[in-house]
């Protein structure tokens, strides 16, 4: 376990986490992540990565995938009341993120479930007996909670109820250690409490450092847009490694990669000490993630694809041709989103505005083209993404 324990934030009871790995036996691991939106990032990677390694040691990786909590929505972090999602939205972001997931994790000690199917089945009875577990004045023990209260701000009775669902879900998994990102310790240590009401041994805590978007100041997040998918392509993903800030690629290092701590420290040195140029440090992050999203020769061809183009500001040998669509005009968003070179018409709209969109090496700013003045052409959008319509 020391290569989880040296990355944990936090552990929660140290003494009881102890004494689960001295009882020998086949831990419950719980891990619950609310599918609010269609990806998933290398933050959610990173922590994704710590449950496979707990299922690397023999243990059992039970993932919940939150499509009850989803609707109500994790206040965590928050300083206003979140929107509430609809089911419709929810449904589909899972269909999404589930085949990402189940490729993630090892198959034979993995359990799947939904928290819908215990959460929608309370009774008012029971979410009275699951209300009486805790009190306001420990939800106000909250950073967050107590920041709105003070501030006068909203504080919906449903967000105080989002982290008594959690700890039932661990009530209902019999988890024996739940994990998360660093913002939900809160969360998982009222999980303690909950499970203790209903007369169960408390889980412990183990959380994880968030990692930073893409942005360098602010955690990863697609709502955010400083996120970095993992199914997006390797020239793509070793490209926006290779545009992090350097001070906090060492978070990366330590969440995404499987270099011991000494090593990492290692590599640290050679910038302070040996003068290493922090840009061949970053190269060696991006080979080791691409190649273990994808392979070897991916991280290779990544790596010449970024020195070529970003770069030597060259043009790829080989670009990637679509059929032109029986249309007099298009409109480019829609397009590109439907060829999935964007994840989505607002992406590609944001790319376009910013002028990201080239025509033969011109900016091309407008939203709708004809046809015929696309085909042929070498079309740039973004730094790295170069394509053709024929």
């Amino acid at each position: 376990m020391k290569y989880l324990q040296d990355r944990a934030s936090a552990i929660s009871p140290k003494e009881d986490f102890e004494n689960l790995l001295n009882s020998k036996k086949t831990l419950r691991i719980k891990l619950g992540v609310d599918p609010t939106a269609p990806d998933v990032t290398l933050g959610w990677y990173a922590i994704l990565r710590a449950l496979r390694k707990f299922q690397d040691y023999g243990h059992t990786a039970v993932l919940i995938l939150g499509e009850f909590t989803a609707q109500v929505g994790d206040p965590s972090g928050k300083s206003e009341t979140r929107s509430k999602l609809e089911s419709d939205e929810i449904n589909k972001n899972s269909e999404g993120v589930l085949p990402i997931i189940e490729n993630i994790l090892h198959k034979e000690n993995l359990e799947i479930v939904s928290n819908n199917e215990w959460l929608s089945k309370l009774t008012t009875s029971e979410l009275v007996n699951l209300a009486s577990s805790t009190t306001l004045a420990q939800m106000l023990e909250r950073e967050d909670f107590s920041s709105r209260y003070k501030n006068k701000s909203p504080i919906s009775l449903m967000e105080f109820f989002y982290p008594l669902f959690q700890g039932y879900d661990s009530v209902a998994v019999k988890a024996d250690i739940e994990i998360g990102g660093h913002d939900q310790l809160w969360n998982l240590m009222l999980g303690r409490e909950v499970q203790k009401f209903y007369s169960m041994n408390p889980q412990v805590a183990m959380t994880f450092p968030l990692l930073v978007g893409t942005d360098g100041k602010k955690k990863m997040s697609q709502s955010l847009n400083n996120y970095i998918s993992i199914t997006d392509t390797p020239e793509n993903i070793y490209g926006k490694i290779m545009s992090i800030p350097d001070e906090i690629m060492w978070e990366y290092f330590t969440m995404l990669t499987d270099l011991e701590v000494a090593e990492i420290d290692e590599l640290k040195n050679s910038i302070d000490k040996d003068k290493e140029n922090p840009f061949e440090i970053k190269k060696i992050l991006g080979k080791f993630i691409v190649t273990e999203l994808y392979d070897d020769k991916s991280a290779d061809t990544a790596q010449n694809t970024f020195e070529n183009v970003t770069i030597n500001k060259n043009t790829p040998d080989e670009i990637d041709s679509y059929k032109a669509p029986d249309e007099k005009t298009l409109h480019l968003p829609k397009i590109f989103t439907e060829l999935g070179i964007t994840k989505s018409n607002s992406e590609a709209r944001r790319l376009i505005n910013a002028g990201s969109f080239k025509i033969d090496d011109q900016k091309f700013t407008e939203l709708d083209i004809e046809t015929d003045k696309l085909l042929n052409k070498t079309l740039q959008l973004g730094k790295r993404t170069f394509f053709t319509f024929i």
